[in-house]
């Protein structure tokens, strides 16, 4: 925004600072210095600055005048011209009534109209056009002068109608309303818009003419030239909400609604409005009385914000090497921004004055302020020196682990929003204040982005990747003690998706065949080798409500269900994706998809140091091999089988491997069938006949007891 350097001087009264020094301290203070442009023919200097857009309170002549008188701890009084206060009890001004919506009291905070009849123009004065040239803003008529006169000096718009262009027949003061106006079913819109839904906005109208879309924009047809002779001056607050909501609706924004989106001061508008007034009055001859309208709502909401010294002074840091600010220097800032100061002991009740409670909302802003009053320059910026080293984190060892170990086997890593839009899924933990309805719910799992990634990629065309995401997961339990009690855990999981249709071949010249079961349980167990833990692998389906969702997403006989060996926790599921998913993602081959708790993962992993291996020697003696059938039932795993044949002769045992599972023609549903096979083997000695044959002896009584005992009881 561009500003004369003289106006400024005369506003904050300080007729003795210099330009140099003025731009070194708003510099500092965060207003940025853009041009200087000597202006010699009108003996001033235009000052560019570039406000940020959250002080919208210095973006004005008076802001920045506010800003100088701070930073310079000025004790003077701004020079306001005393023509800011209008006397409306005086004989030539009266009331009149305006209609309202229903919704005005909703969305406006303040109204002020005023109709002037009868009114002649004069030349706009020397000064006026001094100050308006100096800003770079086009010179035009005395009544349209006056209303970019206000505009920069306060940072308000007011709106100067011609009330003749209005109605040029007679114009009638009971015809002015505010109504809540469809504007795509009106004649002449101010907005033109190709679509046809309803749009209803609150705009100033006569005779059901819209005038102005308050907040938004006015109609330029009713602008005032030199030939006005009756004059309508429009002046109002719109609530931020309701013209953030209208923008959007619109999908239309302009300079003004910005301003009433980030929220305008309403002492500077009665300030305004009431010099509008006064300078209108000056600088015209008019003859009848005033008629005027005013509504102001009662403001009920004071800012309060208690700040800690103690805690200032940590955040802003020393002043020098063993020196801090003082509590005295805090106060002393605090009130030369006009807030208000209540003090007891370390803690300081702030009151944060009109003008400044749309950017003025935390502690941290305080602080901010008081660190760019007293300069961000006096505080030493050079970090403390750390004695101690940083220590990495086990889980982020881990992680770092599986996301090499898992790009190594060809898999890439997606990264997706921990929020989601949840339409079918039920017990997500839901945000409060979300930015967006699509993003109002925390994630569960780590699946289902990573599903809709793949279906995205395949609408544009892309190749079928295999992929892996870390990140964190959200849900909500009941407490055990209370179960009105919710209690909210946070999760680090890691999720991933492979298949191939072409995954291997026997042949070069045949096709490639895809992803099997055990290929893919392989790549899972390469990872859980290379980052040394200790995973079984079951199909006991009796899990949490957490994992069973996962669960619902697999083939129904094609899943299993990881645990830590040592304690039985579950830490994670693995399945062949179901028909549904696989629809989905437009697969026709099979998929198979994972999930796993990564702190349940760091619970199993058992890191062997050197003196925890035992060393043995290779056995110089002869083994014997002994194979054996088992029918068993489909519930009874290999393992348990396992650890029954290895407890008859766990000395002499050297290994137990299956060599093939397979079912006869007539074979029943429930059963199958089991080859083992069984190495003895002693490091002392050659078997003898006769250890042979116990050997053979505790083998068959087993294979009995398996049979007649575990088999049967099924």
């Amino acid at each position: 925004m561009k500003f004369s350097w003289k106006w400024i001087k005369e506003i904050s009264n300080l007729p003795n600072i210099t330009l140099e020094e003025s731009i070194i301290k708003l510099t500092l203070a965060g207003f940025e210095i853009e041009s200087i442009d000597n202006k010699k023919d009108i003996n001033d200097i235009t000052l560019e600055l570039n406000v940020t857009t959250n002080r919208l309170d210095a973006a004005s002549i008076i802001g920045i005048s506010r800003e100088l008188k701070t930073i310079f701890k000025s004790s003077n009084t701004l020079k306001i011209n005393a023509s800011t206060k209008v006397n409306i009890k005086n004989e030539q001004f009266h009331a009149i009534g305006l209609k309202k919506s229903k919704f005005t009291k909703k969305n406006l905070s303040d109204i002020k109209i005023t109709i002037i009849k009868d009114i002649k123009i004069t030349n706009s004065p020397a000064w006026l056009n001094n100050k308006l040239q100096a800003c770079e803003i086009t010179l035009e008529n005395t009544l349209s002068n006056i209303a970019k006169y206000i505009n920069i000096k306060w940072g308000q718009d007011i709106e100067i109608f011609d009330a003749s262009k209005i109605d040029k027949q007679q114009f009638t003061t009971e015809s002015i309303a505010i109504r809540h106006l469809n504007i795509q079913k009106d004649t002449n819109p101010i907005i033109i818009s190709n679509e046809t839904s309803n749009k209803f906005v609150e705009t100033l109208t006569y005779k059901n003419y819209p005038l102005s879309l308050l907040g938004i924009k006015s109609n330029p047809s009713f602008y005032c030239d030199h030939n006005t002779s009756s004059i309508i001056i429009f002046g109002h607050i719109c609530k931020p909400e309701y013209i953030n909501k209208t923008t959007k609706l619109l999908k239309y924004k302009t300079e003004k609604s910005q301003k009433h989106i980030k929220g305008l001061s309403r002492d500077d508008f009665i300030n305004a409005y009431n010099e509008t007034i006064s300078l209108i009055l000056q600088l015209t001859e008019y003859k009848k009385k005033i008629s005027y309208y005013m509504w102001h709502e009662q403001n009920n909401h004071i800012t309060n914000i208690v700040i800690n010294t103690n805690k200032v002074k940590n955040i802003l840091g020393p002043i020098n090497q063993t020196k801090d600010l003082k509590t005295g220097e805090i106060v002393n800032i605090l009130q030369r921004l006009n807030f208000k100061t209540k003090q007891d002991q370390h803690l300081i009740r702030v009151h944060i004055p009109e003008y400044r409670q749309n950017d003025i909302k935390r502690p941290i802003d305080i602080t901010e302020e008081i660190g760019r009053i007293y300069g961000f320059n006096h505080f030493i910026d050079t970090l403390p020196q750390k004695k101690h080293k940083g220590h990495v984190s086990k889980m982020k060892i881990l992680i770092q682990q599986i996301r090499n170990t898992l790009k190594q086997l060809g898999l890439y890593e997606i990264i997706h929003y921990s929020l989601i839009n949840n339409k079918k899924h039920k017990n997500y933990i839901s945000l409060y204040n979300p930015l967006q309805e699509d993003q109002k719910y925390l994630r569960k799992h780590l699946l289902y982005n990573l599903l809709n990634s793949l279906a995205y990629n395949h609408k544009q065309k892309n190749t079928f990747m295999e992929c892996f995401e870390i990140g964190k997961t959200f849900q909500s339990n009941k407490s055990i003690k209370n179960n009105n009690q919710i209690y909210y855990k946070e999760d680090i999981h890691i999720a991933g998706i492979i298949g191939k249709n072409n995954f291997s071949r026997r042949l070069w010249s045949e096709d490639g065949q895809e992803l099997s079961w055990f290929q893919a349980k392989g790549l899972l167990e390469t990872l859980f080798e290379q980052i040394h833990t200790e995973i079984e692998w079951t199909s006991n389906f009796k899990t949490t409500k957490h994992y069973q969702e996962i669960i619902n997403m697999c083939h129904p006989y094609k899943s299993a269900i990881l645990k830590n060996k040592m304690n039985q926790k579950i830490v994670g599921v693995f399945g062949e994706l179901n028909l549904y998913y696989s629809k989905k993602i437009n697969q026709n081959h099979k998929n198979y998809i994972f999930e796993l708790d990564l702190r349940e993962i760091l619970k199993t992993i058992q890191v062997k140091k050197h003196l925890s291996y035992i060393f043995t020697k290779y056995s110089l003696y002869p083994s014997i091999t002994r194979n054996v059938c088992l029918k068993l039932h489909k519930s009874i795993t290999s393992n348990s089988v396992q650890s029954i044949l290895l407890s008859h002769n766990k000395k002499l045992i050297e290994s137990i491997k299956i060599v093939d599972e397979y079912h006869t023609n007539n074979y029943q549903k429930e059963s199958r069938n089991v080859s083992y096979k069984i190495i003895y083997r002693s490091s002392n000695q050659t078997l003898s006949e006769n250890t042979i044959n116990e050997i053979d002896k505790k083998l068959n009584q087993i294979v009995e007891y398996i049979k007649t005992t575990i088999s049967s009881s099924i």
